[in-house]
C-alpha cells in the first residue's frame, strides 16, 4: 500500500506535489488564525467592560465632588443673597447633567440602573435647592435658613455617600472579576498561538521531509552518479522510472550524455587532425618566416599607410635594432628629410588607387651614413577597402650607385689620364723653363726694381700651374694602396702640426675626441694623411677669424653590418648650400675657396673609395659643415688599384 501511494506521489508533477503538501500546513494555519481571532474578540469585550467599570468609578467620584460644590454654592448664596455666590452651584449642576449624558451611552444595563438610582437622589437634592432659591428670590429667606439649621441637606448628602460607597464596592468587585477574566483569556490566546505555531512547524517539517524524499534525494542520487562517473565529460546517467520532472530531466540528461559522447569522439578525431595541420602549418610558417627574416632585402607590410610588419634586414637598412620591436613611425623618421614628403605623397596616391608603386629614396642612419633604397610596393588584399594591405621590398642600391659612379669616374679618369700625360708632356717642360728663367731674372734685379715684382709674380704663377698639373696627374694616376697598421692620433697630430700656421693665423682651437678602439687604422697612411690635410684645410678656410673651435672625432661604428671607424671633422664656418653640397665631389668644382682647383674633394673621394670606405658631407648655411669618413677596420681589405 505504502509503495503504491509513494509511486503515485512520485509520478505527480512537482507543482502538484507542492500544492498538495502545502495545503495541510495552510489549513492548520487558517484554523489557528480563526481561533486566535475569536479569543482576541473576547479579550476586546473584556477590555471594554473593564473600561466601563473604570468610567463608572470615575463618574461617581466626579458626582461626589459636584454635589459638594452645589452644597457649598447654595450655602454661600443663602448667607449673602449675592447672585455671584450662586454661580458655583449652577456650574456644578450643568457639569452634573453632562456627566450623566455621556455615561448613558457607554455603560451596561446594570450600571445604568445604578446610575438611575443616583440620579433620583440628585434630583431630590436639586429640587429642594431650586425651590429654596426661588423662596430667597421672593423674599422668604427664612425657609432656606430653616432648611440649613435642620440639616436636611446633610441627610441627602449622607444618603448619597452611602450609595456611593455601595457603588464603589460593586464596581471594584466588577473590575476584579473582569481583570481575572482578561488574564484567563490572554493565557488562552498565548496557548493557541504557541500550539498553532508548533503544530504548523511540525506539519512544515513533515512537508519538507516528503519533498526531500520525492525531489531532493533523487537529485542527490543523480549528482552522485555524475560525480562518481569515471568519464567526467560524458557521465553515465542511471535510468529512473518516474514520470515527473525529475524523471524527464534524467531522461534528457541520458540523451544529452550520449550526444556529448558522440560529439566528444568527433572532436577528438578533429583535434588529432587539427594538431597535425597545426604542426604542418607551424613548420611551414617557421620555414617561410626564416626565409623572410634572413632575406638579403628589406621586406615589410603595410595596412594603408601604417607599417604592420618588418623583417630584420629592413630594420638594418633603416639603422634600427633588428632584435627590437620598432614603432612604425621610426621608419618614417629614418627617411631623408628631402625625400620624406615625396615618398609619403607618392605612396598615399598609390594606396588611394590601390596600385603598385616604385620609389627611390634615402635612409639616414644615426651615424650619418646615407643609403639609397629602391622600394617596390604591391597591394595583395583589401582592394575594396580604404586601407589595402601592401607587401613591400626595400633593396639597397647604394653599392650599385657607387659602382656606377666609380665606373663613370673610371671612364673620366681614363680620359683624364690620357689628357694628363699629354698636358704633363706639353706643359711641364715650358713651365720648368719659365720657372728657371724667372728664378734667374730675380737674381738680376734689385729689390727696389719694379720689374722684380712682375718677375716674382711670373715665378709664383708658374709654380701654381705646376701644382695644378701635379693634382691632375695625382687624380688620374693609378697606384696600389700601401696598407699598414698605424696610430690614428699620431697622424692627427702630424696633420695639425703641418697646418699649424693657418690655424694660428685664424686663432682656431682644435678639439679631438678619439674613442678606445678607434685609434688604430689599417689603411694607406700617406693617402689618409692627404685626405685629412685637404679636409681640415677646407675647414680652416671656411671658418672666419673669430677664435671659434674645430672638432675632430673618431669612434667605432657598424656600417651595413661591417665594423669600421667613423672620422668626423666639424667646423663652425659659413656652411655649404644644398646645390653646392651635391657637387662637392665633382672634379674641378669649387665652392669659392681661394686658389682652389676643384680637385681636392674629388681626390679625397677617390682615395676613400679605393679603401672601400664612404665619405659624405652634411652642412647648413651659417652653421657649419661636418665631413664624415668611414673606413673598414678589418685587415681583410685587399690591395686594390685605383
Amino acid at each position: 500500500m505504502y509503495k503504491h501511494v509513494a509511486r503515485l506521489f512520485n509520478n505527480l508533477p512537482i507543482l502538484h506535489k507542492l500544492l498538495l503538501i502545502s495545503t495541510i500546513p495552510l489549513v492548520s494555519l487558517i484554523l489557528a488564525s480563526v481561533l486566535i481571532y475569536v479569543r482576541v474578540q473576547i479579550i476586546s469585550l473584556d477590555e471594554e467592560r473593564l473600561n466601563n467599570t473604570y468610567l463608572m468609578r470615575e463618574a461617581t467620584s466626579q458626582y461626589m465632588k459636584l454635589m459638594v460644590d452645589m452644597e457649598t454654592g447654595f450655602r454661600g448664596y443663602v448667607l449673602t443673597e449675592d447672585a455671584r455666590d450662586l454661580k458655583p452651584y449652577q456650574e456644578a449642576l450643568k457639569n452634573l447633567r453632562g456627566i450623566e449624558h455621556n455615561l448613558e451611552e457607554r455603560l451596561s444595563a446594570d450600571q445604568l440602573q445604578k446610575l438611575k438610582d443616583a440620579e433620583g437622589i440628585v434630583s431630590r437634592f436639586v429640587a429642594e435647592k431650586e425651590e429654596l432659591v426661588r423662596d430667597i428670590q421672593s423674599g422668604q429667606k427664612s425657609l432656606a435658613l430653616e432648611y440649613i439649621k435642620e440639616g436636611r441637606g446633610r441627610v441627602l448628602m449622607s444618603d448619597f455617600r452611602d450609595w456611593m460607597a455601595q457603588l464603589e464596592k460593586f464596581e471594584q468587585q466588577n473590575a476584579s472579576d473582569e481583570f481575572a477574566k482578561m488574564s484567563l483569556d490572554f493565557t488562552s490566546v498565548l496557548l493557541a498561538i504557541l500550539g498553532g505555531g508548533l503544530f504548523t512547524f511540525a506539519l512544515m517539517l513533515g512537508t519538507l521531509f516528503l519533498i526531500a524524499r520525492s525531489i531532493a534525494i533523487p537529485l542527490a542520487n543523480l549528482s552522485k552518479a555524475v560525480s562518481a562517473s569515471s568519464d567526467a565529460l560524458c557521465p553515465i546517467i542511471p535510468e529512473l522510472d518516474r514520470k515527473d520532472e525529475i524523471g524527464k530531466l534524467t531522461g534528457v540528461m541520458r540523451e544529452m550524455s550520449q550526444q556529448v559522447r558522440e560529439h566528444f569522439d568527433h572532436v577528438m578525431r578533429s583535434e588529432t587532425s587539427l594538431r597535425t595541420l597545426n604542426r604542418q602549418l607551424s613548420e611551414s610558417e617557421s620555414k617561410y618566416r626564416g626565409l623572410v627574416d634572413n632575406a638579403p632585402i628589406g621586406i615589410f607590410m603595410t595596412k594603408g599607410m601604417q607599417v604592420t610588419f618588418s623583417n630584420r634586414h629592413n630594420q638594418v637598412l633603416a639603422g634600427l635594432d633588428p632584435n627590437e620591436q620598432v614603432d612604425p613611425a621610426a621608419f618614417r623618421a629614418r627617411i631623408h628629410p628631402e625625400d620624406v614628403g615625396r615618398v609619403l605623397s607618392e605612396f598615399s596616391l598609390a594606396v588611394a588607387a590601390c596600385r603598385q608603386c616604385e620609389l627611390i629614396f634615402r635612409f639616414v642612419h644615426a651615424d650619418g651614413i646615407v643609403l639609397t633604397i629602391l622600394s617596390r610596393r604591391v597591394p595583395i588584399s583589401g582592394f575594396d577597402s580604404p586601407d589595402p594591405i601592401y607587401v613591400a621590398f626595400n633593396i639597397d642600391i647604394t653599392a650599385l650607385n657607387t659602382l656606377q659612379s666609380r665606373l663613370s669616374r673610371t671612364e673620366k679618369l681614363a680620359t683624364l689620364g690620357q689628357m694628363a700625360a699629354g698636358i704633363a708632356h706639353e706643359l711641364r717642360n715650358p713651365l720648368v723653363g719659365i720657372g728657371s728663367t724667372a728664378s734667374l731674372l730675380l737674381d738680376e734685379f734689385e729689390p727696389s726694381d719694379q720689374r722684380r715684382a712682375e718677375v716674382d709674380m711670373i715665378f709664383h704663377e708658374a709654380k701654381r700651374m705646376d701644382r695644378i698639373v701635379n693634382q691632375i696627374v695625382e687624380y688620374a694616376r693609378t697606384r696600389e694602396l700601401a696598407l699598414v697598421q698605424f696610430v690614428f692620433s699620431d697622424l692627427i697630430n702630424r696633420v695639425l702640426k703641418l697646418l699649424s700656421g693657418p690655424l694660428q693665423a685664424k686663432h682656431l682651437k682644435v678639439r679631438t675626441s678619439i674613442s678606445q678602439g678607434a685609434d688604430h687604422l689599417y689603411a694607406d697612411r700617406d693617402q689618409i694623411e692627404q685626405v685629412l690635410l685637404n679636409v681640415i684645410d677646407n675647414a680652416i678656410d671656411a671658418t672666419p677669424m673669430n677664435g671659434l673651435s674645430m672638432e675632430i672625432a673618431a669612434y667605432q661604428v657598424l656600417h651595413q653590418d661591417q665594423p669600421g671607424i667613423m672620422i668626423q671633422v666639424r667646423d663652425a664656418g659659413k656652411g655649404i648650400s644644398p646645390e653646392a653640397l651635391s657637387r662637392v665631389f665633382e672634379p674641378f668644382f669649387t665652392s669659392g675657396k681661394r686658389n682652389g682647383t676643384g680637385l681636392g674633394m674629388a681626390i679625397c673621394k677617390n682615395i676613400i673609395d679605393r679603401h672601400h670606405g664612404d665619405i659624405h658631407l652634411t652642412s647648413a648655411v651659417g652653421e657649419g659643415t661636418v665631413v664624415s669618413i668611414w673606413l673598414p677596420s678589418s685587415q681583410d681589405v685587399q690591395l686594390v688599384k685605383g
